[in-house]
This record gives C-alpha cells, structure tokens and sequence, in this order.
C-alpha cells in the first residue's frame, strides 16, 4: 500500500534549527544537524559530522558567526547497544587576533585574500581528541579553521563555485587504525526546508497557490567532520559484518558549557568555573522539533540517552500526527491503529529508539532488554540516536545514517503517517522542496563551500 499526500498536505519541517527555547538563544552551541555516512571516497570508512550555529547570514560581518572557545562540541559511538558512549570525539576551540597584515588594530575581519591566513585577523584552530570507555584520551589532530567566505573582494583566490577548502582538512595517521581526516569550518546548509509556510500553521503549497520554498538557501553552517576508519569504531576492532554482530553503531551529539560564567566590568568574562553542562544534543533529526512538546525540549538537550525511557510516551502518541490531522485533515495514526497493526506506535518505537529490523539496524540476535553477546553485564537498551549499517546491509538513506544530501522530511513524514507500520508497506510523502540551488561535494568534507557575503540567494519567499 502506497499513500501519496498531496503538496497540499505535506508538512516541511526544520532538522534541529533553533528547536528549543534555550538553545535558540546560544547559536554557537545549537546544533542544527548530525550526520554519520558510509564515505563515497572509501566505503572502509565512516564520516561523522555536526553543524551549529543554524541560520547563519553570510554576510554577517563584522562579527561574523563562529566556533565558541567556551564550547565543548562532542560526537558520541555508542557500538555495543546499551545507550552508553564508548568512544568520544572532542573537539575544542581557540580564536587568536593577528595584524601581521594589518600593521595597526581593526574591526574588520581580513585584509585581502581570506584564503592567505595573514590577511586574516580573527583566526580559530581546533584540537580533536578521543576518548575511549570515558578513561583514555588522545588528541588526534589540530588544525586551522576554514575562514569566512567574507564576499567576493576578499576570496579571488579563496572561496569560488569550484573550490574546496584551502588549507582546512588535516589528515593523520592513527597508529594501526588508518589515516583519519579532519574539517572545521563554515559550510552551506545543505538541509532543505520552507520553514516560513510549516511554521504558519501549516500555510503550504496548494492552500494559497503559492510553491515550497527552500528558504534556508543563501543560509550558511558551521560544520565539524572527521573520516575515521570503520575498524576503530566497532566493539570489537574487527571489520564490520553481520556474523559478528558487530554492524550497527549509534551515535550522537552534543554540545556543553562551564556551569559558571563571570562577567567583568571590563567587558571580558571567565567560563571555567564548575563542570560542564550539557546544553544541546542531537542524534536524528526533527526528533526535538517535533516529537517533543515545547516543554520537555530543553530537558531533552540536557539529557543522557540512557534515560530516554523519560520520553517514551511522546515516541507512543505522535505530536506531529495528530497537528497534521486537526490543521491539515490528514489520517495519520497518532496511537493504535488496528488496520496498520500499530501498537502505541510500536513502529515509531523501532525507528527513533531501538533500531529498525526493517531498515537492517537491529543486529541479528539482539532484543530489547536482553543480553549483550559478548559484553558481561550488559543490555540491549531503547534511546534515541542515529544508527547505521556499516556492512551495508541496510537502506541506504536515513534512518540507516544520514548523509548530507537525504531528504529527511520527507522519510520523517512518510513514518509518522504508519509508513514503517508492517512489512512491505510503505508512504511516499512528498513536501515540495528538494535541493535545487545547493551544491554538495563529491569529496570531504561534502558540505557545499559556504556562501559569499555579498553573493548569495534570499532564501524568503519574496526573493525565490
């Protein structure tokens, strides 16, 4: 059985951009996207990548958006099933203030070409390091962040439609586990969406003749992405396959801040008082945005996967179905519904917390609440976080990983109306926006290069 909604009826949604009333005021910890793919240019390995600072205006200058040193931004491998992080990534940030081309202080962000770092002013560097079973730390790289594709007088030799980073990506060999690769820098949003219509109660395509747009387009990201060799992420250090049981990993990401910030008179401020707090997480996308009700989303980007049971009935009852249904008149199931063989959405159940059997993202051999083959003392656990097939036995497309180019909305959409309901069914929902416009990629780090400054497309409805 195929369902098609028409454009009419089909809800655009935002991945993660400003979907909690705290995180919205803190761009450089608001994470808009995470993504975790099998690499094109070598299927042995695994890119993990997360974008913040959603929303960015490109010319935004000239304090333009950047990483924050007092941020912590994390990716967490979860590759036993049990809801606990086995392996983080850390990546930290420090900004510097140079004149080397300047000769006298300035406000402005360079002085010529921004891909020669000393016309640059302002200049970030990153430091990665791993973190294994919360005890062993290796700092795997540092480098230079990309710079700010300023405008076209500051990048004839920097930022073009043609180019990749210059400078940016940092490879290095990790001991036995292979070369890793890594990326810090700002990047086109490669999400698409018509976040003005789905946000005025559903004002689409069809209700008053006027087409979805993508009006994230002409916005730009911050994005950190590391390629790490698929053999140092499984629980056993062995080359995934489906006989091992070693196949499916988890992951998720977060960003934290020092409990306490001091405020001088003079301006500046100290922030690295007390323990660090987490204060925005994201495994999948549009969870946050729209399966959790307003008040339980900053609680949701405080907490730790291992307690997600707190919000199983949202995952049970579809907030998102049941808005269709009353705005739109749709029939998607919202709780039990005998004719899809839905019960409490047992369905949303498999996609957003254990792992799809469908999708090939419930290893064989595993049950909710059962032992872990392998691992004494522990259980195969139900929390939210993206998953993915590393032995390429599953969709291909989120929710088995996400890779830069997938349209989300539309997998999200077909779900929540029953799509994954029972074997061999599925709904096609179609909500009008598609990537037209964007560029991706065929190479690390597989994000477009970020918008110009003073050249780039008005993503609003009046400008499309």
């Amino acid at each position: 059985m195929t369902i098609l909604l028409s454009l009419a009826l089909s809800p655009a949604l935002a991945s993660s951009h400003r979907e909690a009333p705290a995180i919205s005021l803190d761009p450089s910890a608001d994470i808009a996207d995470f993504y975790m793919f099998t690499s094109p240019e070598n299927t042995d390995n695994v890119v993990l990548m997360m974008n913040v600072n959603p929303l960015s205006l490109p010319g935004g200058g000239p304090n333009f958006h950047r990483f924050d040193d007092n941020v912590m931004y994390q990716m967490h491998v979860d590759n036993e099933g049990d809801g606990e992080e086995d392996i983080v990534f850390q990546i930290r940030f420090e900004t510097t203030y140079s004149n080397d081309a300047f000769g006298f202080e300035t406000f402005i962000y360079n002085i010529g070409d921004v891909a020669v770092p000393a016309n640059v002013y302002q200049r970030q560097t990153y430091t990665v390091s791993r973190i294994d079973d919360g005890v062993a730390t290796t700092i795997l790289a540092t480098g230079d962040v990309a710079p700010i594709n300023v405008g076209t007088q500051s990048g004839s030799a920097g930022y073009s439609p043609t180019s990749t980073t210059p400078g940016a990506i940092t490879t290095a060999n990790i001991e036995s586990s292979g070369a890793y690769r890594f990326f810090a820098g700002p990047r086109q949003d490669g999400f698409y969406v018509d976040l003005e219509r789905t946000f005025d109660l559903l004002n689409l395509a069809g209700l008053d003749g006027t087409a979805n747009q993508n009006t994230l387009l002409g916005y730009n990201v911050h994005t950190i992405a590391i390629e790490i060799p698929a053999i140092s992420l499984t629980r056993d250090g062995a080359a995934p396959a489906t006989a091992d049981q070693n196949e499916i990993i988890s992951a998720w990401s977060t960003t934290s801040r020092r409990a306490v910030t001091v405020r001088r008179q003079n301006g500046s401020d100290t922030a690295s008082r007390g323990g660090w707090v987490q204060v925005a997480r994201l495994g999948n996308p549009l969870v946050n945005e729209v399966v959790l009700p307003v008040l339980q989303k900053d609680i949701f980007n405080s907490s730790h996967p291992r307690d997600d049971i707190q919000f199983l009935s949202y995952v049970q009852t579809s907030l998102l179905g049941a808005y269709m249904n009353v705005v739109l008149g749709t029939t998607c199931p919202t709780t039990y519904d005998a004719g899809l063989g839905i019960g409490g959405r047992e369905d949303l159940i498999l996609a957003f917390l254990t792992g799809h059997p469908l999708l090939g993202l419930l290893p064989g051999g595993f049950s909710l609440g059962g032992a872990i083959p392998g691992e004494a003392g522990k259980t195969f656990g139900a929390f939210e976080a993206l998953r993915v097939n590393l032995a390429g036995e599953g969709f291909g497309q989120w929710p088995d990983g996400r890779s830069v180019e997938d349209d989300v909305t539309d997998v999200a959409l077909g779900a929540v109306c029953g799509g994954l309901a029972d074997s061999g069914e599925g709904f096609a929902v179609v909500d009008g926006v598609d990537s037209t416009g964007l560029s991706y990629l065929d190479t690390f780090p597989f994000l477009g290069d970020p918008w110009a400054g003073d050249d780039h497309p008005n993503g609003s409805h009046d400008e499309l």
